[in-house]
């Protein structure tokens, strides 16, 4: 066991014991941390980090949230928050240092308003740097990990630098998964103005797409299931097929706008989500005979998808 006082003695940032984890969830759902941590600086997220696994203690770092559902039970251990920590962003010539904490669609906007490509298109994609990387997050035919120099990482409790070719990226997933992304370099591709423009037009048109076609306006984790690498209907189209567009359990719902997405109507929590999940997953491969991987995290869960 560890003490309040110790812990607040190494850790200069916030420090809330048994924060809910809904506050802190683009879903809105999630129980209690046993402790929740928003490190003041980098320095700080170090220390944090450290201490939790010094005393043995699980340690979940999270970035917005936005692709996440924790369960009803909440986290044991440690939840860290990476935006005011791992905040920094600054660009030299077409090379974007980002730190894992920065919101992918902020770094996206003030990158193409300086005329660099290779993140464009990732403008209306949630969340930050480091799940991006984790995740390879994509759309619209461009994905972060192309424009990945290198990454820091934290490596026994250091920070590392692993290049390009020491990380693998695959259809939203990477080899960075179980690591602790501190920030990454990003090569970016100047663009001309007439290249500039031509961009702006599809990238709007993608934005444009994405309002008309994403439930916006309620919470959301996002995609919940990875389409099929094999090609053929996207998981959105096959839990349709299936009829479950608008299948609700509790105050979880599959949007009537878009099937792959599950939002929250007011008072879900995650064993709502959970049963919507578990049904099409087995509605899916009774139908289509084809095992959708959840793309969402499950924080707080044991072997649910074995």
């Amino acid at each position: 066991m560890i003490s309040t006082e110790e812990l607040l003695g190494a850790v200069k940032g916030t420090v809330l014991l048994g924060e809910p984890m809904k506050n802190h969830t683009t879903l809105n759902v999630g129980g209690p941390a046993d402790f929740f941590i928003d490190p003041l600086d980098r320095e700080d997220f170090l220390r944090a980090v450290s201490f939790f696994r010094r005393h043995h203690l699980p340690c979940t770092v999270i970035g917005s949230g936005s692709n996440l559902l924790v369960h009803d039970e909440g986290v044991r251990g440690a939840v860290i928050v990476t935006a005011r920590a791992l905040g920094e962003f600054s660009l030299n010539r077409n090379v974007l240092t980002a730190g894992a904490g920065v919101p992918l669609p902020a770094a996206a906007a003030k990158t193409f308003a300086r005329s660099l490509g290779g993140l464009e298109m990732l403008q209306g994609v949630p969340g930050t740097i480091g799940g991006a990387l984790v995740m390879n997050a994509g759309a619209y035919g461009q994905e972060i990990g192309e424009a990945v120099s290198w990454v820091e990482v934290l490596v026994n409790g250091k920070p590392a630098i692993l290049a390009r070719e020491e990380i693998t990226f695959g259809y939203r997933r990477s080899s960075l998964a179980e690591s602790v992304i501190l920030r990454a370099g990003l090569k970016l591709e100047k663009l001309s103005p007439a290249a500039r423009a031509e961009r702006e037009t599809v990238r709007n048109e993608v934005l444009r797409k994405r309002a008309a076609s994403q439930p916006l306006s309620l919470p959301s984790a996002g995609s919940v299931f990875r389409n099929p690498e094999s090609g053929g209907p996207g998981a959105g189209q096959m839990i349709d097929a299936c009829g479950l567009k608008g299948y609700r359990a509790g105050g979880a719902v599959f949007s009537p706008v878009h099937a792959n997405i599950v939002v929250n109507e007011g008072g879900a929590c995650a064993a709502d989500v959970l049963e919507l999940i578990t049904t099409a997953r087995n509605r899916v491969s009774e139908t289509f005979g084809v095992v959708l991987e959840p793309e969402v995290k499950l924080l707080g869960f044991e072997d649910v998808f074995c």
